[in-house]
């Protein structure tokens, strides 16, 4: 599949490069927005300007919309202020405003002066909003009508507002003061009488998101009430816009990108990044914080070197033994923060999970424990060396589980992202940790034997 992505690319920039206008025409003509936002990606930007005039000022505001933050700044300051002008008219409210919060201030303010004065409004209110809040998700496009209409005027309305609105699958409903008081579906305007108040059939249970609600915390809502699209109110319960789908699938996957960077000990920003300055800028700090724990486990192992010298084979299961414990304290690092990313676990169900992460542990530890001992004695023929490795595997990793699962519980209780708890930080705590509990039940066993 990536092999024909390539080669649509070396195709288009033929075109390009021979300058035949009508033939990019033609090639980007049958594809989708984001197929064709896909081959903009594996070209120059003075080539994706030239297949972005090609295109008609709708599509082109759809590819725009389509492209990473990165590539739509950069294809937006090439452009004219009246072309940007055109494009955001096209474009839903959101990603219209998205698109202008990465325009230079004295851009942004030209290009507001030739927008529609609706439409400046609009883009204005959206990016007062916090830009991973509700507010700065949704769109103010959105069907309402008045709980004392009848059924045939709330036709009327979606009939007007539906080139305006995308994904109209609810007709939300306010009262005089237009606050939130229910939704109709579509298929209720269609089957109930033209007559028939609107107040008497609508839905009252309508789940609204709070505009200033943190936006992991709204995919979690999509999530739980498997809803295509949900309103937004402000603190008086008022409608204001709402929120859809494609959008959280976005919020999804940026959330997704940060958990995943900060497991790593990194940011989400590298992935685009160019500059190797920049990019071993924001892995260092972690780095650096890995080398110092690892520097204090090793003036640890110091303070053991009488037992290991008398020992040696002590010193061939410290990998072993360290290594499988960091493995299940990352395991049981990653499972909580996916599961507070989600919202599944509140304060509640803290010392519940911890339980649960201790129990898998255990049940491990025996197994792993088994297979260690099993292996010592068939090597060494110690019964008694192996005996000590299974208890010190169990409890090291016994440890590593509760350090694993409560660490990023305890961060979140304080207010503090979990994510940053995993990754270098876990795995220097397991070792050093683990260290010590190895090295202090290896000198007792020494000292009996």
């Amino acid at each position: 599949m990536e092999q024909t992505r390539i080669e649509d690319a070396g195709s288009l920039r033929a075109l390009i490069e021979a300058g035949d206008a009508p033939g990019i025409e033609e090639y980007l003509k049958p594809l989708h927005s984001a197929d064709i936002a896909d081959l903009l990606q594996q070209l120059d930007v003075e080539e994706q300007i030239v297949c972005l005039k090609r295109l008609d000022t709708q599509r082109a505001a759809e590819v725009l919309a389509e492209l990473d933050a990165k590539s739509g700044q950069a294809l937006l300051t090439l452009l004219s202020d009246h072309e940007v002008g055109k494009i955001l008219e096209e474009l839903p409210s959101d990603d219209a405003a998205d698109l202008m919060s990465s325009l230079t201030p004295e851009k942004t303010e030209r290009v507001e002066a030739l927008l529609p004065s609706e439409d400046r409004e609009d883009i204005q209110e959206l990016l007062e909003f916090g830009a991973n809040t509700a507010g700065g998700l949704m769109q103010v496009e959105r069907v309402s009508v008045r709980d004392d209409s009848t059924m045939q005027e709330a036709v009327d309305v979606v009939r007007r507002a539906a080139e305006d609105v995308e994904s109209l699958q609810r007709v939300y409903v306010v009262n005089e003061t237009g606050r939130l008081v229910g939704e109709l579906s579509i298929l209720d305007l269609v089957i109930k009488s033209p007559q028939a108040r609107v107040r008497d059939v609508m839905q009252r249970s309508t789940v609204a998101v709070p505009v200033d609600m943190e936006q992991k915390h709204v995919a979690a809502m999509f999530s739980k009430y498997d809803e295509f699209t949900l309103p937004v109110v402000d603190g008086q319960g008022r409608l204001v816009g709402r929120i859809t789908m494609d959008d959280i699938i976005d919020v999804i996957e940026e959330e997704a990108s940060k958990d995943f960077a900060r497991l790593a000990g990194t940011t989400d920003q590298e992935l685009g990044e160019t500059s190797i300055f920049k990019v071993s800028r924001s892995r260092l700090p972690w780095l650096v914080t890995g080398f110092v724990g690892e520097g204090l486990g090793a003036i640890l192992m110091s303070r053991y070197e009488a037992s290991l010298a008398t020992f040696v084979v002590l010193a061939f299961f410290i990998p072993m033994i360290i290594g499988t414990a960091g493995n299940i304290g990352i395991q049981a690092a990653v499972v909580v923060v996916r599961e507070l990313a989600l919202g599944q676990i509140n304060i509640y169900r803290m010392g519940r999970r911890v339980l649960k992460e201790l129990q898998v542990a255990f049940l491990n530890g025996l197994v792993l424990g088994g297979i260690l001992f099993a292996l010592v004695y068939f090597w060494r023929h110690d019964a008694a060396l192996g005996a000590l490795l299974w208890g010190t595997l169990l409890l090291v990793i016994f440890v590593a589980a509760f350090m694993g699962s409560s660490i990023p519980l305890l961060l979140h209780r304080w207010r503090v992202d979990p994510a940053i708890a995993t990754g270098p930080f876990v795995t220097v705590s397991n070792d050093v940790i683990g260290m010590a509990i190895y090295l202090t039940l290896a000198t007792a066993y020494l000292r009996t034997h």
